[in-house]
């Protein structure tokens, strides 16, 4: 299985209504265009967009099994995804 990489695609402005804006290079890779469907996926705080032909389970799968070929359990990556997201962040854009 390739290895899993957090990728930043952009950033998203929500509009009136709740109204999103998917980056067009993210729209371009996953052949989304007007009218697709997006599941958005909690995962503890983070908000996933994928498209909506990933089935929730087949996700959840390669999830579970990225996490598991680094040792890591569910709870275990839920409980740090703020530490790992604020340690990303930080080495993505710098700062504090």
């Amino acid at each position: 299985m390739p290895e899993l990489q957090a990728q930043p695609v952009g950033t998203l402005r929500v509009e009136d209504k709740g109204k999103v804006t998917v980056p067009a290079a993210y729209r371009k890779r996953h052949k989304i265009s007007k009218g697709s469907e997006v599941v958005c996926i909690q995962l503890g705080e983070a908000l996933m967009i994928v498209p909506a032909d990933v089935t929730l389970q087949h996700l959840c799968q390669r999830i579970q099994s990225g996490l598991a070929g680094q040792g890591v359990s569910v709870e275990q990556a839920v409980k740090n995804l703020g530490k790992i997201r604020q340690r990303r962040f930080k080495n993505l854009y710098g700062g504090k």
